[in-house]
C-alpha cells in the first residue's frame, strides 16, 4: 500500500511524522491506504467523520469542506513509497461511550466513537519499521 496523508508533517520525538493540515483556521486528518496493485484508494480515518470528536462532536460545516490533497508517504530510510499498514483502533467500553454520548450517537454505532486511531507502517523495500507513524486522539 501507499501510506497517503495531507503532506504536512512535524518533528515529535526526534523523527518526522505526518500531522493534521491546516488551511486557513480550518484543521484536517484524511488518511487512505492506496493499493499499488489496482490503484484504488482505501479511507482508513477521516477525523471528520470517524472517531469521537468526528461521530459524537460531529461539525457539518466543517465536514463539508473539501478535504487536503494527499501524497504518499516516502520510507524515511530508502524514499519508497510501499508499506505494508497495521492499523489499531482503541475504544473504551459500550456502557462509557454510550452514557459520555447521551443521546448524540446511535446506540448501535457506540464503537464507531473510538477514541484513538495508531498507524505503524513497515516499508517495502528495505524494511524499515515506522512504529506509531500515526497516534491520533480523536477525543
Amino acid at each position: 500500500m501507499e501510506f497517503r496523508y495531507p503532506g504536512q508533517t512535524h518533528l515529535w520525538d526526534g523523527r518526522e511524522i505526518p500531522c493534521v493540515a491546516s488551511i486557513g483556521d480550518k484543521h484536517f486528518l484524511r488518511l487512505e491506504a492506496r493499493c499499488v496493485a489496482c490503484g484504488r484508494d482505501h479511507l482508513l480515518l477521516d477525523a471528520g467523520f470517524h472517531g469521537w470528536n468526528g461521530l459524537v462532536c460531529h461539525d457539518p460545516d466543517q465536514a463539508a469542506l473539501p478535504r487536503p490533497h494527499l501524497v504518499a508517504w516516502p520510507c524515511r530510510e530508502c524514499a519508497g513509497l510501499q508499506h505494508r499498514l497495521l492499523v489499531g483502533i482503541s475504544v473504551e467500553n459500550e456502557e462509557f461511550i454510550l452514557e459520555e454520548a447521551e443521546d448524540d450517537i446511535d446506540p448501535a454505532r457506540w464503537y464507531d466513537a473510538f477514541g484513538w486511531f495508531t498507524v505503524d507502517a513497515t516499508c517495502v523495500r528495505c524494511g524499515r519499521i515506522e512504529q506509531d507513524l500515526i497516534s491520533y486522539e480523536t477525543m
